[in-house]
């Protein structure tokens, strides 16, 4: 596990903390346990265990202020296509900052490191954003996907559109067009929230 001393200053005052990322397998049963609570407090009760499940064979990044969690990310490899087309992607999930440390610059903190992750390892970045968040992502460069969704199910394609949904794309680094909207963003089937 790669750990990187991080000195975001918000305001007057300064915090120190530690960002540590985990390669898949790497984190114990308690480090797990630890980071599924801390994003289950951060999601409430719409959270479901499915949507831990999502986040565990990712790469994690986790934020520690003396030795204690206080923010989480992972990233998880999925494949989107479009348009006869397949990106290797890195699908964000489990976002999290500890409540009592919200406001302290650590939610881009974490982001920082998982699109960090997203540009070197993969073709594109995605994530379904929770409504309040949506505003978050959109000031970093992530692009709100308006197009049709679908997922390529053991049973064939299946249209996925949900109202609730808020899929957002980080685009390449490299210089391509942008996807066209007309055109459905097809996600891999997973257990559970398909987005």
């Amino acid at each position: 596990m790669a750990t990187v001393r991080q000195i975001p200053a918000v305001a007057s005052w300064l915090v120190v903390v530690d960002v540590s990322i985990a390669e898949p397998g790497e984190l114990s049963e308690s480090d797990l346990d630890i980071a599924q609570t801390l994003v289950r407090s951060a999601f409430g009760d719409s959270f479901r265990m499915h949507d831990w499940l999502h986040a565990v064979d990712g790469v994690h990044v986790l934020v520690t202020e003396n030795a204690t969690l206080i923010a989480h990310a992972a990233v998880v490899a999925r494949t989107l296509r479009h348009d006869e087309e397949c990106f290797d992607t890195g699908y964000v999930e489990g976002v999290a900052v500890r409540t009592d440390k919200q406001g302290r610059g650590l939610g881009r903190l974490v982001m920082d490191h998982a699109e960090s992750i997203i540009r070197t390892r993969h073709q594109i970045g995605a994530l379904n954003a929770v409504e309040d968040a949506a505003p978050f992502y959109a000031s970093r460069g992530w692009q709100p996907w308006v197009g049709p969704t679908q997922a390529d199910t053991p049973s064939g394609i299946i249209d996925t559109y949900d109202a609730s949904d808020r899929i957002f794309l980080l685009p390449p680094s490299t210089a391509r067009p942008p996807l066209a909207s007309t055109k459905p963003l097809v996600c891999n089937w997973r257990i559970g929230d398909l987005w």
